[in-house]
């Protein structure tokens, strides 16, 4: 009880107004002076209050934030306090009355916010949070025990396993283990709500009370990290606007303050947060990731922040993306993927522009860019993610009309574009374009993918085993529905080169011997020669064929190109027979051989009529394959048998100077082990690793050029962090890479193949 002071005896009161009013000289007015004592009282009632409820809050224990014994702690304080309250206002209606309820209202107010200060306040924040979040998980898991618990109030959520691992899910498995802790906790949490708003307390307390449904939110929005495949955001806002309509009713909060408007607000502009932190992950798994861009679509729609995803992205793909440890089809293969992405995410493609302007500058730079979108377009393995768009062709010109595409399907749901689009589009053609009109764009002409395509079609004609072409015929048509017919003549011509010629074969005797004859000026680039003289047998038939070819066409010679040939052959040692397809000059090796099974290379050079630096790599192409050996230093022989002494001073291919060109097939395996018998297995681990490093060599090699091993050693330290790579196990994985024609050595620098 409070000690509060008796009240004066009316002779007492009496003698007090007349002495005020001789001294004023009128009436005083005794109602007055008996309100001033009044509240004189309370005030002294309310500072014995004060000190009790600051000597409360001091024994509160702040340890336990995070733990379940929060729960019951803080619940216990709130009793605390209202049992405070109620004594405080029963003892001002015994001093005042009703009169002066109001007065006694105020002074509580401001008792309350000692109430709730400081540590309370932390307290109350965490009580608030783990309390949500034990009535959500309940609501989630087991919505029977909670059905109309609250008048008005719906906690029938959809459910989930019990058994899912969720932030405090330590404390749930504590106080709501069953469903009579699950009850007791609810019901504890209504009567602790409604304290917290019969104390009025809710004014001082509202920042600790949005910062625990802060936490909240941003749980369950942790919980949606990287889980891309279905939609989750209308789920979440209907969790959380469950919860926040709760909280308004047991607080009693009025409709301008409603927490559920401030809790949906806060979910969307958390939830956008994290997608778009996301972003550059999700447009890599497109299209499983396309509910994840809905999502992220709603949140751009509500948030108005379409602009701030637009620069996030674009620093993400910067950082990410565009290095030289990436390679051109990577990407190439990013950027279109975000094209898709981003035309879904937003359909006036502002984003897009505004991020595809660094990745559109960075594929200028790279020297097999073109090269890389020409093979994408033509090609049909299923992979490709141009095709599709090169085989519908240009979009009909009747349907553009002053840079505005018209889609009938599309006017019932128009909408204007953002102000933001009006100054980042130079035009509406290229918002508009499909994707392959986007990657042309890139460059200034059209005329550097023509002729990429022309050398494409050449190799793929060249590399042919026969005279069907079929399939490149069919992508020239497509090339000629993007480009134009007229800039595709070269490529007409080569097809009907091919044609020729396979009326020309079809005329021979013999199918031994067949030859593509082409025309000059359409295919010299593609036709090196190849200085070497061919062997007897290999010339003879060579001219009976020119003798057939001048029948059919007396005003024509013919000039022969090796590089591109290819013969196939039957190697039969005592041993072993080995079938190969190889090019001319290689053959030629192998002949050499037949009349001489030892020779030197200089005495090799001279039989083929070339230099040494022309035969070497022809005959480590035979090393390799283990039909030809060195015994000493430039002289080599045949094997006949597998395990034929080398004499005790052979030298492998993989001992051989690196030097090698296409004609160097990539060594066997069973070579590679031979040779690295005095290795560690530790070492060879090493190297194996290392081929995890390669992308980032070819990337480095691609951008800069020849590079010597010092230079790529200390870049691949800048682009793989915590690298511990030595000089001399890069050199060596260098070398092994050498051996496997996969790159070049000469002057001390690499180069790619």
């Amino acid at each position: 009880m409070f000690n509060a002071c008796e009240p004066l005896p009316d002779a007492a009161l009496s003698a007090l107004v007349q002495q005020v009013k001789l001294h004023n000289g009128q009436r005083p007015s005794a109602v007055s002076f008996a309100a001033t004592r009044i509240e004189t009282r309370i005030d002294k009632l309310a500072t014995s209050c004060s000190a009790q409820l600051m000597q409360l809050r001091d024994s509160l224990d702040t340890d336990c934030i995070g733990e379940a014994s929060a729960l019951p702690r803080f619940s216990a304080y709130l009793n605390a306090i209202d049992a405070i309250q109620q004594q405080f206002m029963r003892e001002a209606r015994t001093l005042g009355g009703d009169a002066h309820s109001a007065g006694a209202q105020m002074a509580w107010n401001a008792l309350a916010f000692q109430a709730f200060d400081g540590e309370a306040a932390r307290l109350l924040e965490e009580w608030l949070y783990l309390s949500l979040t034990c009535v959500l998980r309940v609501a989630k898991t087991r919505p029977s025990l909670l059905k109309n618990r609250i008048d008005g109030i719906r906690l029938c959520l959809t459910g989930i396993e019990d058994d899912e691992e969720f932030p405090g899910s330590a404390v749930y498995a504590q106080v709501c283990g069953s469903d009579e802790q699950a009850r007791a906790l609810f019901d504890e949490f209504s009567a602790g709500c409604q304290h917290i708003s019969k104390l009025h307390a809710l004014e001082y307390t509202r920042g600790h009370v949005l910062r625990a449904l802060d936490r909240l939110i941003a749980d369950q929005v942790q919980v949606q990290r990287q889980q891309w495949e279905t939609r989750c955001l209308d789920k979440l806002h209907e969790d959380i606007q469950h919860i926040a309509r709760l909280l308004d009713a047991l607080l009693s909060t009025c409709t301008a303050e409603s927490i559920a408007a401030y809790t949906g607000n806060q979910l969307y502009q958390l939830f956008s947060a994290q997608r778009v932190g996301e972003l550059f992950s999700i447009i890599v798994d497109y299209p499983d990731s396309l509910a994840a861009i809905d999502d992220l679509r709603a949140c751009v729609e509500r948030l108005g922040n379409m602009r701030t995803v637009a620069h996030s992205l674009r620093e993400s793909i910067e950082r990410r993306l565009l290095h030289p440890g990436a390679t051109t089809n990577d990407v190439l293969m990013q950027y279109i993927s975000a094209i898709r992405c981003l035309r879904l995410l937003d359909p006036s493609s502002t984003v897009l522009e505004i991020v595809a302007r660094p990745i559109r500058a960075y594929l200028r730079q790279r020297d097999d860019t073109v090269a890389c979108i020409v093979r994408d377009m033509v090609s049909e393995d299923g992979e490709s993610e141009l095709f599709e768009d090169m085989a519908q062709g240009m979009q009909p010109a009747q349907q553009q009309r002053e840079g505005v595409i018209y889609d009938e399907d599309c006017l019932g749901g128009w909408q204007p574009l953002p102000i933001e689009a009006k100054s980042v589009y130079r035009s509406a053609q290229r918002r508009d374009a499909d994707v392959l009109s986007l990657l042309v764009s890139i460059y200034d002409t059209q005329d550097v993918f023509v002729h990429e395509f022309e050398a494409h079609l050449a190799e793929r004609l060249l590399d042919s085993s026969g005279f069907d072409v079929g399939r490149e015929a069919k992508q020239v048509e497509m090339m000629k529905l993007r480009f134009g017919g007229s800039a595709l003549e070269r490529c007409e011509v080569m097809l009907k080169d091919m044609a020729d010629s396979k009326r020309v074969w079809q005329s021979q005797l013999s199918d031994a011997y067949s030859a593509l004859v082409v025309s000059r000026q359409f295919w010299a680039d593609a036709l090196p020669t190849e200085p070497f003289a061919l062997p007897p047998a290999m010339r003879a038939t060579r001219e009976r064929y020119a003798g057939v070819f001048e029948s059919l066409k007396p005003a024509r010679k013919l000039e022969w190109r090796d590089a591109q040939s290819r013969v196939d052959v039957c190697v039969e040692l005592q041993d072993r027979t080995l079938n190969l397809s190889v090019r001319p000059s290689q053959a030629a090796v192998l002949f050499a051989f037949g009349s001489a099974p030892r020779m030197a290379l200089a005495e090799l050079a001279l039989a083929l009529e070339c230099s040494e630096e022309f035969a070497l790599p022809r005959v480590r192409f035979w090393l390799a394959r283990g039909v030809l050996r060195e015994p000493s230093q430039g002289v080599f022989e045949v094997v006949e048998a597998e395990g034929q002494d080398n004499g005790g001073g052979s030298a492998t291919a993989a001992d051989a100077p690196a030097h090698s060109d296409s004609s160097n097939a990539q060594l066997a395996n069973s070579d590679d082990e031979d040779e690295a018998g005095g290795a560690s297995s530790a070492a060879d681990a090493r190297l194996d690793a290392l081929r995890m490093h390669f992308n980032y060599i070819v990337g480095m090699l691609t951008n800069f050029g020849p590079l010597p091993l010092d230079r790529i050693h200390s870049m691949l330290g800048m682009f793989i962090p915590g690298d511990t790579t030595t000089a001399d196990e890069l050199r060596a994985f260098l070398t092994q890479m050498v051996r496997e024609d996969r790159l070049d050595m000469a002057g001390g620098m690499y180069r790619l193949k």
